[in-house]
């Protein structure tokens, strides 16, 4: 079940809702977490039920770890239990997402013949599985408190934020189950998540996919574009991945807030981020955070000297590649970024002398190419693009590369045109061409000075007539709901 769906939107959100605030309105508390938990089973179920089998094995077989740290004392055996369940979690994700990939690679430098499987990769299992891989290791430092069942499960599984985050610690969550004025409806929290949700709505369905047909278009066929068609097809994926994943995280956080709950602020404009660390800073901020804990620093971080500190950066960022996809262009990916990052620690006192505006288009310039290889299906795909990008020349007017992209800004309707009445397409391709320009001008713009979804919604409550732009907002995006797309990170 995709947020953006009209099943979501219009039966099983609202059924949701009501049953949730209907059973706390009843003082039904313990039914109403009840509620909420079922209807997040119900939501991962809605995909393949095979899905939740393994969703409720790993609450199971976590939670029962958790109950066994916290009662024993015996150093051994609690190191004992602790080995066991980080190898179970991360032997599930190592099956399900990585076992083709090791494959494959074994097979390529030894004489085996390991057999390939074809595996059917749970949604979200990146995410539910790294949520529990944490509690593992709070529960075994010992900085876990006293849990229940129930509040644990609906702590994995609350749907929000279940398929593709954001990443949500234990502490931040759970507590939030017993705080007492969470049981009731707070309308000012429920009209910045309705906020939130159509916000994040509208950037999937009339930013994020028209960006993504674009280049989905130019990543098929490279060779048949231009240069400067080619970088705007590399531009089209920058900012399709960033409106998709942060529109998401929006209408998660946005989800979380009407029924009460608080989520971790995911994206916070991270192309205006003006040095690669401050982007990582501003990208994904859960995820950073969770390596930033629980590999980074348990490495030594940055309290070893240069050299290890470089190290380290290097190491966990291959490894957040790793944790995209099971392919070696995702583990060059954070490798690329990783030794950005390096390279800014030992020049940081230099960048501080430089402009910021430069600083600021360097960063992006580097993220926008390092993209390519986390979007292509393969480095001969990236070398593709990237070559392409050098050599493919301009064709001027008439060259046939901007007339066949831009159009898919708008989708197949223009298509249809375009191929079907070609006595029209001429007027029809130069209107649809420099119209798709000028909004994606006016989006990058945006996308470079325009606020944060965040510093929208707080504004917003304070201005006359807000909720009518609102309802006019979301009228239009649920037009965009007759074509359902999945979001990129269900991927991953």
């Amino acid at each position: 079940m995709l947020f953006n769906s009209q099943i979501f939107v219009f039966l099983f959100f609202p059924i949701t809702l009501l049953g949730y605030y209907i059973l706390h309105r009843f003082g039904r508390h313990t039914a109403a977490k009840g509620w909420l938990l079922l209807a997040s089973f119900v939501f991962y179920g809605y995909h393949h039920v095979s899905y939740l089998l393994l969703l409720l094995g790993s609450i199971a077989l976590n939670y029962l770890i958790y109950l066994a740290l916290e009662r024993l004392t015996g150093k051994k055996v609690r190191l004992f239990l602790f080995v066991l369940g980080l190898l179970a979690n991360l032997g599930s994700i190592g099956y399900f997402k990585y076992y083709n990939f090791f494959a494959k690679n074994i097979n390529s430098v030894l004489p085996l013949s390991i057999p390939l499987k074809n595996i059917l990769l749970p949604l979200g299992i990146s995410f539910f599985t790294f949520q529990q891989v944490s509690f593992l290791v709070d529960s075994y430092r010992k900085e876990v408190g006293s849990y229940h069942l129930l509040d644990y499960a609906l702590f994995v599984s609350f749907f929000p934020q279940l398929v593709a985050g954001p990443i949500v610690l234990h502490d931040h969550l759970i507590p939030q189950f017993s705080e007492e004025e969470r049981y009731h409806l707070n309308t000012d929290r429920f009209a910045a998540g309705l906020r939130y949700f159509i916000l994040g709505l509208a950037k999937k369905q009339l930013i994020a996919d028209r960006f993504g047909a674009v280049a989905d278009l130019g990543y098929a066929a490279p060779e048949s574009f231009d240069t400067p068609a080619i970088a705007l097809v590399i531009l089209s994926y920058t900012l399709q991945i960033y409106y998709d994943f942060s529109g998401y995280s929006d209408m998660a956080i946005g989800l979380g807030k009407m029924l009460g709950f608080d989520l971790p602020v995911n994206f916070n404009s991270p192309y205006k981020a003006a040095t690669i660390a401050e982007f990582w800073k501003k990208w994904h901020m859960t995820m950073t955070g969770f390596f930033t804990k629980y590999l980074y620093i348990p490495l030594g971080g940055s309290r070893k000297g240069k050299l290890r500190t470089y190290l380290n950066t290097l190491f966990v960022f291959a490894v957040s590649g790793l944790w995209h996809g099971a392919a070696w262009s995702f583990v060059f990916w954070g490798a690329l970024h990783g030794a950005a990052l390096v390279f800014h620690r030992m020049i940081a006192e230099q960048v501080k002398r430089i402009p910021k505006w430069i600083t600021r288009i360097c960063t992006f310039l580097f993220v926008n190419l390092a993209w390519v290889f986390f979007r292509a299906e393969g480095f001969w795909q990236a070398k593709s693009v990237l070559l392409q990008l050098l050599r493919g020349g301009f064709r001027g007017a008439g060259g046939g590369t901007w007339d066949r992209l831009l159009p898919a800004f708008f989708g197949s309707s223009a298509d249809q045109l375009l191929v079907n009445f070609p006595e029209m397409a001429g007027g029809y391709a130069f209107f649809t061409s420099l119209t798709a320009l000028v909004a994606i001008i006016l989006i990058l713009i945006y996308t470079f000075v325009g606020r944060s979804t965040h510093e929208v919604v707080a504004a917003g409550k304070a201005k006359a007539g807000t909720g009518i732009l609102y309802g006019l907002l979301f009228a239009v995006t649920l037009l965009a709901l007759m074509k359902v797309s999945t979001f990129l990170y269900f991927n991953f």
